[in-house]
């Protein structure tokens, strides 16, 4: 699940849009998720029982997940309680949420002004504004940093920031990425698994075509006990067993992506195309806007 925050009128519904349709996830926002669950609006962006709400929101987000779904959730890292005063959500719900990647958003503040004075009509000192996003930019490094998330401050005014997503270029032999499009293989062994969450894999096809041939969505990637790892993924694995204990003999523990959708480009890319110049021997990121 990705969540995107920041502070009211920071244009959050916008960029969640425009992120929906580049990562195809729906987006849901956290306070019309805690409305359905039975709570009432927050007049005056004042919430007047943050726990409550959070619990409600985790409710919901559990559900969800129970059934598959993967999304972007439009969020909050802090609130205004009743009283107006600015409340960090507490560190627990985040945790509890299973986030894959934070992304904050952050505006000059007399653009916030603007939006929420066209929009809400609620005038906001703009030294109220920068304390506020300040706050939620801190927590959200302090957040990062602990809880090992994959997180990106992102500046809509810059529009070369915009942070849509990160991906790999992957190394594969031409046989597999065949087995890949058909269906016949939705893991990607390897020994070596990458730190940070990604979105998608391009999928380079080895020599002879030695080009970029399509891409496939990573719904999940796992490192564990290589003989657990088969056992879960050997029915859509593409390979033999035999393969897999020979490929992995020298290691206790196994690396697998697991695939979801798959596109065959029709006209296949040089490497070069995603600004690396080389053939990566493991994989290589790339940011993707």
């Amino acid at each position: 699940m990705v969540l995107v925050c920041g502070i009211h009128g920071v244009g959050k519904t916008q960029y969640c849009e425009m992120l929906s349709k580049k990562i195809k996830k729906n987006t849901y926002s956290a306070s019309k998720l805690i409305v359905g669950a039975g709570k009432q609006n927050f007049p005056q962006k004042r919430v007047e029982n943050i726990d409550l709400n959070q619990n409600l929101l985790i409710q919901k987000v559990r559900m969800m997940k129970s059934i598959g779904m993967d999304f972007i959730l439009d969020g909050h890292l802090s609130l205004l309680d009743k009283n107006g005063v600015i409340n960090l959500i507490d560190e627990k719900v985040i945790r509890v949420l299973e986030i894959d990647i934070l992304i904050v958003l952050v505006e000059k503040p007399c653009i916030i002004q603007k939006n929420m004075l066209n929009r809400d009509g609620i005038l906001w000192d703009e030294e109220f504004i920068e304390q506020f996003q300040q706050k939620e930019v801190n927590y959200a490094r302090q957040l990062g940093e602990k809880l090992k998330l994959d997180y990106r401050i992102v500046t809509l005014s810059n529009k070369d920031n915009v942070y849509f997503g990160r991906s790999l270029v992957l190394p594969i032999k031409p046989t597999y990425v065949e087995k890949i499009f058909s269906g016949e293989k939705k893991y990607e062994f390897r020994k070596k698994i990458c730190l940070k969450n990604i979105d998608k894999i391009y999928l380079y096809a080895t020599s002879p075509i030695k080009k970029i041939v399509g891409e496939a969505d990573v719904l999940e990637k796992s490192f564990m006990n290589k003989k657990n790892l088969w056992k879960d993924t050997q029915k859509w694995a593409g390979i033999t067993e035999d393969f897999y204990e020979q490929y992995f003999q020298k290691q206790a523990c196994a690396g697998a992506y697991k695939l979801g959708k798959t596109t065959r480009y029709e006209n296949p890319l040089e490497i070069k195309a995603l600004g690396i110049n080389f053939v990566p021997q493991s994989y290589v990121y790339i940011d993707t806007l």
